[in-house]
């Protein structure tokens, strides 16, 4: 979650506290290794019943918003709300039984996770999907340390769990911000997180951004076919596949949808394989990987009038009215100079996803001036629900569900409809009571 706070904050945010950064991510890994060593002892010096009753509290207003969210996001904070409230649950109660059910739930979800990345990695091949495939034996293994007594009997489960987590995130942190110090006032964060392939592919071989761009006049939208709204025929229902990998008709033919971006006045990033790809279930698996023997010609639609004409509208439309127009086309000039289309690696939605990074580039530089406005961004649960997305995405692969939900989950973050958790928490709670009431 902090790339992405960073990457919506800007490279001036980093620069500036990039100090501040590595001290905040020194001492949270230090805390998180403090906390995971004082589960093994026997002696427990953790508040862990003051840390189940703020996890309840939180697992409630979770639960309470949730019905407010757009999409995915209601499901998504549905489940975040309900595994919590069942840990905080299990925390408060105490006991042998409850310290063995919090170390099933909690090694199952990070062998699960472990493996899921394990299997993508070893199917996609992505760059760099050998240190992916470790990172997923990792998780594997920490699940599997959970699942076994020795050496608290189960009472240290939490503080391995939090510890670990803590641990993790602030090497991560520091990380970033030590990258951060390299960057030059003309670089930009997006240039820092963007995947090594994109940068490869595109830095070298094209031609330099347009010093003077076409001044916007409109949003960016990004539009979003979905794999059910662009099959021909009546589709097998399968929701969590049909909406998020792709949708088989009755005659077996494979839908993926499609994504495109557009930014007026000229501005229309749509990728689309220029010639026909056998999506046959035979050979679907093979086209998954991201290969380079997987490359073929692409071409860019010219404009959304014309797609749509041709095919059909769009099933979702995402408004962005803050962004930056200027990185948006130094990222264009750059990325439309190849020609080329991977089902996994470089597709539609991966296009667009990339392209709404850099043009939302830096654009909450104002937020970044106040201490308050930074944290009350980072505790947007919309922020939490982009960067789950965008984890999930980077282990597999971006697909039109997946920059749907992402779109939309940034936008919450950039134009928020409510001030704070708490309002959305006392507007939420007032339509329950007046639910009751009637």
């Amino acid at each position: 979650m902090i790339q992405l706070a960073l990457l919506l904050f800007g490279a001036g945010f980093a620069r500036r506290n990039v100090h501040l950064l590595i001290l905040i991510g020194f001492a949270w890994a230090a805390l998180g290794a403090i906390i995971a060593l004082d589960g093994m002892d026997g002696v427990r010096y953790f508040p862990l019943t003051l840390f189940g009753a703020l996890l309840l509290v939180e697992s409630l207003v979770t639960l309470t918003v949730a019905g407010s969210g757009m999409g995915a996001q209601k499901a998504v904070l549905a489940f975040k709300g309900g595994i919590f409230l069942l840990i905080a649950l299990l925390i408060l109660t105490g006991g042998s039984v409850s310290n063995l059910l919090l170390a099933i739930i909690l090694g199952l979800t990070y062998f699960v996770l472990g493996v899921f990345q394990i299997a993508s990695a070893w199917v996609l091949r992505y760059d760099r999907w050998r240190l992916s495939v470790l990172g997923g034996c990792a998780q594997v293994l920490f699940g599997l340390f959970l699942f076994q007594p020795y050496p608290s009997h189960y009472a240290g489960t939490v503080s391995y769990f939090i510890g670990i987590t803590m641990l993790a995130a602030g090497i991560n942190t520091m990380r970033v911000a030590a990258r951060a110090r390299k960057l030059s006032e003309q670089s930009s964060m997006f240039d820092l997180l963007a995947p090594l392939d994109l940068r490869a592919a595109d830095a070298d071989a094209n031609p330099p951004p347009s010093p003077q761009p076409p001044a916007p006049d409109g949003p960016l939208t990004v539009h979003v076919w979905t794999p059910v709204g662009s099959a021909k025929d009546k589709t097998v229902s399968r929701p969590v596949f049909n909406r998020y990998i792709a949708a088989v008709d009755v005659q077996g033919v494979i839908s993926t949808g499609h994504a495109a971006m557009e930014a007026p006045p000229s501005t229309y990033i749509s990728l689309y394989p220029a010639v026909d790809i056998d999506r046959s279930p035979s050979e679907f698996f093979n086209l998954l990987k991201a290969v380079k023997e997987n490359d073929v010609p692409g071409k860019f639609q010219p404009d959304y009038p014309t797609e749509s004409k041709a095919w059909c509208p769009s099933n979702w439309q995402v408004r962005f009215d803050r962004y930056d127009h200027q990185k948006l086309q130094a990222f264009w000039q750059r990325y439309r100079g190849q020609e080329i289309y991977n089902l996994t690696r470089r597709n539609c939605s991966s296009s667009v996803s990339y392209a709404l990074e850099s043009a939302l580039d830096g654009v909450l530089d104002d937020r970044s001036r106040s201490v308050r406005q930074v944290l009350r961004t980072l505790l947007m649960p919309e922020l939490w629900i982009a960067a789950q997305v965008r984890q999930r995405a980077q282990v597999m692969a971006w697909t039109p569900g997946l920059t749907l939900d992402y779109s939309r989950a940034l936008r919450a973050v950039i134009h928020p409809v409510q001030k704070s958790w708490f309002s959305r928490f006392l507007a939420a709670a007032t339509r329950m009571t007046s639910r009751s009431r009637a």
